[in-house]
């Protein structure tokens, strides 16, 4: 076709442009440019646009093409270009420096592709642009100072790349620039408070960043102001009441702002245009003001959970009639609940969760009808559920758990909010039956209603709610059996039905849902054969204990065999026989019985107390006591080759008592202290029993060969050892089981913190007192340090506690620092050391490893690095090596590469609850309940994903296997 004179280089320019993106070989690129053909004119091409008159190219868009491959360079050819937009597609490779070549350029938008390489300083040859967008692409490198020459840009978008190095201070020359965007990269240093010189600014986005230091005030100066968006900068300081009548977003959230004192939220004033203002997660302190309800009246999103605000919420919020979404989260407000919140009646999202709220749930509520999420969660409401709230028709997501709420839960209410997702009542006193409309919420995927005092049966209705995924109902009253229907539920991940009075037999059919993957019927009245498959087989996921008339199971369960019933039968006719000779027998010997009482009380005045059978535990408990002889000679006379550990207070030996594996842990009572620790393990351990806490054997109080005072406490032998000798020594954990030790430490601490009356604080949780089994499950031992909270946190300790506290010791590296300062020992503390055991599992370091001094500490190296999205230089070489390991053998397949994707994310979830619980502050920390619920959502994630690419891999290998 003939081409008008001049324009032969754009049609070859095109055409090496059409080669290198189906080079990329997708067919949505061969089929995106199917229209590049002889049998048009090029101009006519789609994505292609020339002027009139030369007939030159002036637009290349082809954005949304999804097309692959590269930019070719001869697209420094089209000299006429004006605009180019690929944007939205899998290009990959480098920019081409011959983009600079073209000096009419005005708009260079390649966003959301695959694109690496540093920024394309060639940009700035080109002199006439106005926009500039490389978001969303694989870029790094440091932001040149050299596009502060750019004498027209007005749009400069950067965000979400890997820009590293500081904000040039040369982008405050460029006047008309309009749009800043250098949000999501690894920018550091200041803000530079030059950016406050561009008066026609109207949107400035900086966030999840890593600058220091505080908000340039220069930035006020901003009058065009109308989108500010700062999150997660780690920025300080005060806000200064704004200027900036404009302004209708802004987004301050997770920095370190607030100056901690009353008037922190002074700036809100003058704030007429605003739509949208989120300062959730920083330091805010002081009372909302009540000017609050001067706002702007199209306000629709104010989110301010998550700092420390006190005092009332203000009647007057409920003039903001245009909101949308309201957080209060997490602050320490008091009081009650505003009645004038349901005037604000198109509120889609209420959080008032984790205040000290008081009251009833206001009946106005039920006026929110396009309500859909509302958390009212760990307040001291009371009271019953308003009924009002069935006008809520919209409601998906419910917290109400972890307040004072009883009564009933109207059948009525879960049946006219069909639309539950989430329904959260735990830790509340309702009592009743629960109701049986539940199974008419067919979207239901989390109910959580433990710790409460229902009763009568769990309704065999769940059964319908096919979406089921997390059901809650321990520490209830329910009897009956456990329902069949459960069975049905072929998307359930975890189910917890402990602590009940259910009877009956397991359902076999609970063995059929293959999704399960935690399965706790611990602590009910359960009998008969325990199935054998699914969640059955799963010796870390299917939990039993409490249930003394249970048979059978897989051999590792160690429960006794089932008999059948001519077995049964025949073992009630001999104990007939046999109790026809126990009463003659017993006829004989009652008056040598008699003899034999008088000659053991007079004997038991002179004997030694190596030779007593039994020693009486605190509180009654009572075990079976081992004389020192028998302790001798099951540890080869204390060989020193039997020596497995040693701690504080003594020396831990390994042994047998027959054909049972035994550690003995031996006093050392020169040392201060000693008795202490002994009886302070004597009286926790005789309190308490969990599958994840070690369990005392015995103890021997007695006299050695010497006649000297001997002190033992005997053990069940862990023969794993301890996490201490895997995290450090020649043995290496793979990720999946540090997250299921994890997961059983944990357990143990939520055990003792919240269901043990009273708690016990154990204060020296550390990788050398978690030992593991034969399955690598973990247990907590060594309560030589625990504590016993006579009263609730919040009220005075018992003389012993507070005399007790004045002395902590634990170990250094996991000691909370408040406990330095001379603080009450707390639950609080426990989940400190807790935090640094997890942030030690994932980086292999220690807390007192020698890289720590200054400010540098393991929580601090976490969350920088977190923050900054570079985890891996921290993680354990070991960790980072099974991840290598499965990157090279993925042979480049999609599936696998999500695995070693979902890998890194489970580390990521791993270390932010570590820092979560680690936090300096106690207030800050997350509890134990909040921690093992996300770590056993991260690992259901973590093996979903991995059974699902182990399932598609096995699939891409048939595939392989049948293609000819």
């Amino acid at each position: 076709m003939r081409k008008a004179s001049g324009n032969e280089t754009d049609h070859a320019a095109l055409l090496a442009i059409k080669a290198g993106v189906v080079g990329g070989s997708s067919s949505e690129s061969v089929e995106a440019l199917s229209s590049w053909n002889a049998s048009l004119h090029f101009c006519n091409w789609v994505g292609v646009t020339c002027d009139g008159r030369l007939q030159r190219v002036s637009v290349l868009d082809l954005a949304g093409h999804k097309t692959g491959g590269f930019v070719s360079p001869f697209i420094g050819n089209l000299s006429f270009l004006r605009v180019i937009n690929l944007s939205g597609n899998m290009l990959e490779g480098f920019i081409p420096t011959e983009i600079g070549l073209l000096s009419r350029l005005e708009m260079f938008n390649v966003s959301l592709n695959a694109l690496r390489g540093g920024f394309p300083l060639h940009l700035t040859n080109c002199t006439r642009l106005l926009t500039i967008d490389l978001a969303r692409n694989g870029l790094g490198g440091i932001v040149p100072e050299k596009l502060g020459s750019m004498p027209r840009l007005q749009t400069l978008s950067l965000n979400i790349n890997n820009f590293t190095g500081q904000v040039p201070s040369s982008l405050g020359n460029i006047s008309s620039l309009m749009q800043l965007k250098l949000g999501e990269n690894r920018l550091r240093g200041s803000i530079p408070g030059n950016l406050g010189k561009l008066k026609s600014m109207t949107f400035l986005s900086l966030g999840l960043n890593s600058f220091s230091g505080k908000i340039p005030p220069s930035l006020y100066n901003l009058t065009s102001l109308l989108i500010l968006s700062l999150p997660l900068c780690q920025l300080s300081g005060t806000l200064a009441p704004r200027r900036l009548q404009y302004l209708e977003r802004i987004n301050l959230g997770g920095n370190y702002l607030g100056s901690g004192d009353e008037g922190d939220l002074d700036f809100m004033t003058n704030l007429t245009s605003l739509r949208i203002l989120s300062i959730a997660g920083n330091r805010f302190r002081g009372m909302i003001p009540h000017s609050i309800g001067n706002l702007s009246s199209k306000i629709e999103k104010l989110v301010m959970g998550s700092n420390m605000i006190s005092g009332h919420i203000p009647a007057e919020i409920g003039n903001l009639t245009s909101l949308v979404g309201l957080g209060l989260e997490y602050n320490n407000l008091i009081g009650q609940i505003p009645w004038s919140i349901g005037n604000l009646v198109t509120l889609q999202i209420l959080t008032l969760g984790g205040n000290g709220l008081q009251g009833t749930i206001p009946s106005s509520f039920g006026n929110l009808k396009h309500l859909y999420s509302l958390g009212l969660e760990r307040n001291r409401l009371q009271g019953s559920i308003s009924l009002n709230l069935q006008n809520c028709s919209s409601l998906q997501i419910l917290y109400l758990n972890a307040n004072k709420l009883n009564g009933m839960v109207p059948m009525k209410l879960i049946s006219s909010l069909n639309k539950l997702t989430k329904l959260y009542l735990s830790y509340n006193s309702f009592t009743g039956y629960f109701p049986t409309t539940v199974g008419e919420l067919i979207n239901l995927y989390e109910l959580h209603i433990s710790h409460n005092k229902f009763s009568g049966e769990i309704p065999r209705e769940l059964g319908k709610c096919s979406l089921l995924e997390l059901l809650e109902v321990q520490e209830n009253s329910f009897k009956g059996t456990i329902p069949l229907s459960l069975g049905s539920l072929q998307l359930a991940r975890y189910i917890d039905l402990s602590g009940n009075n259910l009877s009956g037999r397991i359902p076999h059919e609970l063995q059929n849902s293959s999704s399960l993957h935690i399965l706790n019927i611990s602590f009910n009245q359960l009998e008969g054969p325990v199935p054998t498959k699914g969640i059955f087989s799963n010796l870390t996921g299917f939990s039993f204990q409490g249930n003394e008339k249970l048979c059978g199971g897989i051999p590792q369960l160690h429960l006794p065999r089932c008999l059948s019933f001519d077995q049964i039968n025949k073992e009630r006719r001999c104990s007939m026989s046999t109790a026809v000779i126990i009463a003659v027998t017993v006829s004989i010997f009652f008056g040598f019985v008699l003899v034999s009482i008088f000659t053991w009380v007079v004997c038991r005045k002179v004997s030694k107390r190596n030779d007593a059978p039994s020693i009486s535990l605190v509180d009654g408990g009572q075990y079976l006591r081992l004389s020192y002889k028998q302790l001798w000679d099951a540890t080869n006379g204390f060989s020193m080759g039997n020596i497995i550990g040693a701690g504080s207070f003594g020396s831990v030996y390994s042994g047998a008592l027959g054909d049972k594996l035994i550690a003995v842990k031996v006093m050392n009572l020169e040392k201060r202290g000693a008795i202490k620790s002994f009886k302070a393990e004597c009286k926790a351990l005789s309190k308490i029993r969990h599958r994840n806490l070690l369990r005392i054997l015995s103890c021997c109080s007695s006299l050695d060969f010497k006649g000297e005072d001997f002190l033992a406490l005997v053990y069940e032998l862990m023969p794993n050892g301890s996490l201490e000798s895997w995290l450090h020594g020649s043995r290496t954990l793979k990720l999946e089981q540090r997250l299921d030790i994890a997961i059983d430490i944990a357990s143990a601490l939520e055990y003792l913190h919240h269901d043990c009356q009273p708690q016990i604080v154990h204060c020296d949780l550390k990788p050398n007192n978690v030992l593991l089994d034969g399955d690598m499950v973990a247990h907590v031992g060594d309560f030589g340090l625990a504590k016993i909270l006579r009263g609730r946190l919040s009220d005075n300790l018992s003389q012993e506690q507070s005399m007790s506290s004045l002395g902590i010791k634990g170990t250094v590296g996991y000691v909370p620092p408040e406990y330095g300062t001379g603080a009450n020992v707390s639950t609080e503390g426990d989940m400190y050391s807790f935090g640094i055991l997890l942030l030690e599992m994932v980086t292999g370091r220690r807390p007192t490893d020698e890289i720590f001094k200054d400010n540098v500490c393991l929580h601090n190296l976490c969350k920088s690095e977190v923050m900054n999205t570079n985890m891996l230089h921290i993680v354990d070489p070991h960790l980072l090596a099974e991840l290598n390991n499965d990157n090279e053998n993925s042979n480049g397949t999609n599936n696998e590469a999500m695995d070693v994707e979902k890998m890194k994310e489970c580390m990521k979830a791993i270390t932010e609850v570590g820092l979560a619980c680690s936090m300096e502050s106690p207030n800050e920390r997350i509890g134990t309940k909040e921690t093992l619920k996300v770590l056993h959502r991260t690992k259901t994630k973590f093996i979903e994903k991995r059974i699902r690419a182990g399932r598609q891999n096995v699939h891409h290998f048939a595939e392989e296997r049948t293609t000819p």
